[in-house]
């Protein structure tokens, strides 16, 4: 019973903080509604946040932009700050970039933007169509 009065408050403090919709949606993504301080955006548009009186490993969490959310939407530094490989907040001056770095890109495995192999070479064999006789 204690676990469903837990479950309430959260929502009503989500609620709260955040409005109906922005709660619904939180429990869309990440199945709990929290609540804490919001903490950065990065460039793909998720907002990551912090609740220090959470329990450890569950303090750090990350709302997507995308309905189709995907591991591979989390940059390296912000996944550094959510491991908790750090605790400082990414930015220019905390995390400084090697030159031969890129930028992060999103997996489109399974989506419309997927690669798709095609040949460019004459096929050697060629398939055998029947003649009619008509």
């Amino acid at each position: 019973m204690s676990s469903w009065n837990n479950l309430i408050t959260a929502t009503l403090q989500a609620v709260k903080a955040h409005g109906v919709k922005r709660t619904f949606w939180q429990i869309l993504t990440v199945d709990t509604p929290k609540v804490g301080t919001l903490v950065g955006k990065d460039q793909f548009g998720n907002e990551y946040y912090e609740n220090r009186q959470d329990m450890m490993g569950r303090d750090r969490w990350v709302l997507y932009d995308k309905w189709n959310y995907d591991a591979t939407q989390v940059p390296p530094e912000w996944h550094q700050w959510l491991s908790r490989f750090t605790d400082d907040i990414p930015s220019e001056k905390t995390i400084p970039k090697p030159f031969y770095t890129t930028t992060s890109v999103e997996n489109f495995t399974g989506s419309s933007g997927a690669f798709k192999t095609y040949s460019t070479v004459k096929p050697k064999i060629s398939a055998w169509e029947p003649e009619s006789r008509r």
